[in-house]
């Protein structure tokens, strides 16, 4: 056993440039650290804090990381096969970790002790871990109430250098790139913040960059896209072996073929898959999302549409960088954010919180268009500050998650529809069935086409970084309005592409005849949101309802197209009203139950939610989003 050491960054490391420097092309070169083996940067411990351990073998292949508890108070390991393993210290004790690992083939273990006292850090910095060469970075201070929270100053103190993302607005929030290196590095941080009695509290944290094998140059996911480690998340799934290397990995350069990693409906023979058969195919980064989406699937999937519809899918990719949600035609597998699937504030701290770049396009637009789900009256969603640490049930997260698995999920079913499952060879690539099977959001446009060629360009405008007109920029709301009331779509995003018309269309149908949720779409003005036209269920319009059926139809074969007359009358928003007072709208008594539950989750004024087209790396015909 050794106990911690208690090592100067300075001798971890070696500086290269001041903190938020312009990042090089030239890899970083550390000086090999004077201790190996387990680090923490942390001089004592105390409980409620954040502290990490990591695994620092710069110099050897390290390969299966596995971390044990083998005593003190119990502490839930949600990274136990990193290199880094970080959580939150949950009382006072004494602790002791065993991680045991292979470097450069040879079998290792090591063991680390602390003593951790009483107390309760008015400032936390969470979380650190390890991460790719290249991928994105997000750490965030958690304050007490006696913290002011613009005090709060983010220093790096040591590591390769690094730019911050200056677009940020959010002092609690420290969001980067990782750099290039040569050879694994830590990048040490502090972060500082005044209380109101004038007190300075800090914390500092640490985020291990993991050298990586070279993405090539034809790499599916390339340079710009650059994925985390991921693994299968059944260890006895059949296609534990391909999983990552066939789905999500810097380093596979074609779609995997059909004999290799068929379309689910293969397993199932075309019918409803098992729990058992849809795990098999799921892909995690930590394994709680893989628990949490099990989980959720065994409870709420009551219909068999989540089971039914994955049958056109090859994978479910839950990792904590994929921001946000998307279907890959060339994979055919769905990624999903897993903020749709954390129930404990310690799950939601491994998940990235960085945005996408893209999420200011077409700021120069004076107009605003907003959804909501909404039942009785009252919000379906709830907002969760993260500074509060909130606990969720399983029940919180049901119609999040219902509404994005729709969507995407809508996307892998057009891409390849049901009747042409089992019809391609094994040795067809899984990119070349679906470029030979005919889509049905084309047989939508063609029968049922949207019209506004206004909304189609500020669409283009908004979600795909098409360069602004001066006529968008004086468009008002009230112009807008007229564009959008007097066609077919159902939401803004309808306008981006042919396939997301058709998943806007399945998303919003299926959630009001599954839960009898509406969706509210409405144009604002930029700056007091008040709502120039707005309406509530607009799916339910008579010349939007015929669109919405044929999607049903075609997507989903077991949907029974008699529901589609139970959707009523769209209800029309009060103009000159803001979205938030647009809210009490419908007949229905409200829910008084739903009510009493909502106001003790909604804190503060819902976020203003949008659909985003959202990116990463550059823009492939076959992924939809």
């Amino acid at each position: 056993m050794r106990y911690l050491p208690i090592i100067s960054l300075a001798l971890l490391t070696t500086a290269c440039g001041g903190d938020g420097g312009d990042s090089s092309s030239t890899p970083f070169v550390p000086h090999t650290p004077v201790e190996t083996g387990i680090i923490n940067i942390d001089e004592s411990f105390v409980q409620g804090q954040s502290t990490e351990l990591i695994l620092f073998e710069p110099n050897q292949n390290i390969t299966e990381p596995n971390w044990v508890q083998l005593s003190g108070p119990s502490v839930e390991l949600f990274a136990a096969n990193s290199k880094v393993l970080s959580f939150t210290i949950p009382n006072a004790g004494e602790y002791r970790f065993e991680v045991s690992y292979r470097a450069n083939g040879i079998q290792k273990e090591d063991t680390v002790s602390f003593s951790a006292a009483t107390g309760s850090p008015s400032l936390v910095a969470r979380l650190g871990h390890s991460v790719i060469e290249g991928n994105n970075v997000s750490l965030r201070a958690f304050i007490g109430d006696n913290v002011i929270e613009d005090s709060i100053t983010w220093d790096k103190i040591s590591g390769p250098s690094i730019s911050l993302d200056n677009n940020n607005q959010d002092p609690q929030l420290l969001i980067f790139e990782s750099p290039l290196v040569t050879e694994d590095s830590l990048i040490r941080f502090e972060v500082t913040a005044q209380t109101s009695s004038g007190q300075i509290v800090s914390d500092t944290v640490a985020v291990l960059i993991e050298n990586a094998a070279d993405i090539p140059i034809n790499a599916i996911f390339d340079g710009d896209d650059v994925v985390a480690k991921v693994y299968s998340y059944k260890a006895d799934s059949p296609y534990k072996e391909v999983l990552t290397n066939c789905v999500y990995s810097n380093q596979f350069s074609s779609s995997c073929l059909l004999g290799t990693l068929p379309e689910l409906a293969q397993d199932s023979n075309g019918e409803t898959p098992t729990i058992e058969q849809v795990m098999n195919r799921v892909v995690v980064s930590h394994d709680w999302m893989g628990e949490r989406f099990e989980q959720y699937l065994k409870t709420f999937d009551e219909h068999d549409d989540f089971k039914n519809l994955l049958r056109a899918t090859t994978a479910i990719v839950l990792s904590y960088d994929i921001r946000p949600s998307f279907y890959w035609g060339l994979t055919g597998a769905i990624y999903l954010d897993p903020s749709d699937l954390w129930l404990t504030p310690e799950e939601r701290d491994t998940i990235n919180e960085a945005p996408d770049y893209r999420s200011s396009f077409g700021s120069d637009l004076q107009f605003l268009i907003p959804y909501r789900y909404v039942k009785d009256n009252e919000y379906v969603s709830f907002f969760y500050p993260p500074n509060d640490r909130f606990s969720r049930q399983l029940s919180d997260i049901k119609y999040d998650l219902a509404n994005l698995l729709y969507h995407e999920l809508g996307h892998a079913n057009d891409y390849f529809p049901w009747d042409e499952w089992n019809t391609y060879p094994d040795n067809y690539r899984f990119d070349q069935a679906v470029v030979a099977s005919p889509q049905i959001s084309s047989d939508l446009s063609n029968l049922y086409p949207l019209n506004s060629q206004e909304m189609t360009d500020l669409a283009a405008t908004r979600f795909l970084g098409e360069d602004i007109t001066e006529t968008q920029k004086n468009y008002s709301p009230d112009d807008v309005a007229v564009f959008y009331q007097n066609d077919h779509a159902n939401d803004f995003y309808n306008y981006t592409t042919e396939r997301e018309d058709l998943s806007m269309l399945f998303e919003e149908l299926m959630m009001y005849t599954r839960y009898g949720i509406s969706r509210d779409t409405a144009v604002l003005d930029e700056d007091n949101l008040i709502v120039s036209w707005g309406q509530r269920g607009r799916v339910g319009q008579s010349d939007i309802t015929p669109r919405s059926a044929y999607v049903a139809s075609r997507v989903l074969p077991e949907y029974d197209l008699e529901l589609t007359k139970t959707l009523p009358v769209p209800i029309s928003m009060t103009r000159g009203l803001d979205w938030w007072d647009n809210l009490p709208i419908s007949p229905q008594p409200l829910s008084r139950a739903l009510s009493i539950e909502s106001s003790e989750k909604q804190r503060h004024k819902q976020p203003i939610r949008f659909k985003t087209f959202g990116q990463r790396g550059n823009v492939s015909p076959l992924r939809s989003h």
